[in-house]
């Protein structure tokens, strides 16, 4: 009995150590040459993480976030590799909590994003104001301005002489005033004779005739006429829109109709046919300062003309530019004035209109 227990405690113990020898032997034969079938280590780069919570609408700080190893097979595409990509660029659109990975999903370029209102108003950058004015086809380059475009803004408006009292147009109309004389102890009396206003009534002044060397009393013989002035006003401006806005959802109604013409009988048209329909835009949008806009409201009002002149998307230089009023032009571009000849054209031309092309 006792032999039979220590040879089995032999027989057990060679089959450990022959196991042993075994397996060390089968690891040994998979690695001869099979370097090849070795897994390669991962490739890292990195990826920005946040180190503290931020609350939704904050400004994400280079301070908020770190730049940690992370393999580059499972990097996505809305996620960002340097710190320098996010900090002080973006805002969080949720609350984001610490060491949770930055992607585009999570963050915006403006604040409030999330916050109830139009979706319009959210394009608008903090301190800004937009700010619809009327145009025309001269006004806004052919209708070839669109959202996104920069452009300059350019006014012009007319002046006239005013009586500072009255306030009205210069010059004034007259009124006779007739009188009786002065007698002792008693105020004058005065009756004032008041015309009927118009050209037989209208201020003037009184010059010396050469000629005759006789003072005479010279009245106008047309009403004021306004002094033209125009100015660029505004630089690179950035238009938000042209023509009104759709906010009713009939555009989601327009494009379904586009995708399925058979929806609309009207679809059958041409192509030609159906943008001749297209109405001509009567308004745009301008992202201004709070300023600019008050500034632009009242030149509305005033009925001044304003004009749209369109920048390349490349230009960031702005310009002093001086007011052109008609002096301006004689003596920038050295426009003559004509003289006074002993002949002149026939017929009489007292209108310049435009030249008529004459078709083919």
């Amino acid at each position: 009995m006792r032999r039979g227990g220590i040879l089995l405690l032999v027989i057990v113990f060679l089959v450990l150590v022959l196991s042993v020898a075994a397996y060390f032997v089968i690891g040994g034969n998979l690695n001869i040459g099979g370097s090849a079938e070795e897994t390669p280590p991962p490739q890292l780069s990195t990826i920005v993480v946040l180190t503290q919570p931020i609350a939704r609408d904050d400004l994400i700080v280079e301070a908020a976030l770190e730049e940690i190893p992370y393999p580059e097979e499972k990097i996505t595409a809305s996620m960002f590799r340097t710190k320098g990509e996010v900090a002080n660029v973006y805002y969080a659109k949720y609350p984001l909590v610490q060491g949770q990975p930055l992607t585009r999903e999570l963050i915006s370029e403006r604040p409030g994003v999330l916050q109830e209102g139009s979706d319009v108003a959210k394009t608008i950058p903090a301190g800004m104001t937009a700010i619809s004015l009327p145009i025309s086809r001269l006004g806004a380059v052919g209708f070839s301005i669109r959202d996104g475009d920069r452009v300059n803004v350019i006014v012009t408006t007319s002046f006239v002489d005013l009586d500072t009292s009255f306030q009205s147009q210069l010059p004034n109309y007259t009124a006779g005033v007739i009188g009786t004389g002065f007698l002792p102890e008693q105020l004058p009396n005065l009756t004032v004779a008041i015309n009927s206003g118009g050209s037989a009534s209208i201020q003037g002044r009184a010059e010396l005739e050469s000629t005759l060397n006789q003072a005479i009393y010279l009245v106008p013989s047309e009403p004021q006429r306004p002094r033209l002035v125009s100015q660029m006003i505004l630089q690179n401006i950035q238009v938000l829109h042209v023509g009104a806005f759709n906010l009713s959802g009939d555009q989601t109604a327009s494009a379904a109709e586009a995708a399925d013409p058979a929806a609309d009988p009207a679809a059958e048209a041409t192509g030609e046919e159906q943008q001749a329909k297209v109405p001509d835009p009567d308004m745009v949008t301008l992202i201004v300062s709070p300023q600019e806009a008050i500034a632009l409201t009242y030149l509305v009002y005033s009925e001044a003309n304003i004009t749209l002149a369109l920048r390349s998307p490349d230009d960031p230089n702005l310009l002093d530019t001086e007011s052109v009023t008609l002096q301006y032009l004689i003596s920038q571009y050295n426009i003559a004035l004509p003289a006074k000849l002993p002949y002149g054209l026939n017929p009489r031309i007292d209108d310049l209109l435009p030249v008529e092309q004459e078709t083919p």
